[in-house]
């Protein structure tokens, strides 16, 4: 019997504080994992409407690949449109070299918290 393969990408949420709410992502963001972070995202902002501010942990990024970065950029940029403000406070090495390689440093809203 085979066993089921573990999650390529983990998300986990909570608030930080008031509106405020922490999402830390887990293993690799690529392609076959965006729409995990498209979904848990929506169901986030999709709560009440008092949390206005996402902040982002991707330090414990395993993988990081364009696909993932960009989709994470079309997020963000949508929900700022929204007025829902979101800060990647937190990288690491992977991460960071991923963010570099695509040319995003300036266009990811990278703000330590």
């Amino acid at each position: 019997m085979e066993q089921d393969a573990e999650p390529r990408l983990v998300i986990r949420h909570g608030h930080a504080t008031g509106s405020v709410v922490l999402i830390c992502l887990f293993g690799e963001l690529d392609l076959n994992t965006t729409a995990l972070l498209r979904e848990t995202i929506v169901q986030v902002v999709s709560r009440p409407r008092e949390r206005r501010r996402l902040i982002l942990d991707l330090s414990a990024l395993t993988h990081c690949d364009n696909a993932g970065l960009f989709t994470l950029l079309g997020i963000c940029q949508a929900l700022d449109a929204v007025g829902i403000t979101v800060s990647i406070a937190w990288t690491g090495d992977i991460a960071d070299a991923a963010i570099e390689q695509a040319n995003l440093l300036d266009r990811l809203p990278l703000r330590p918290f």
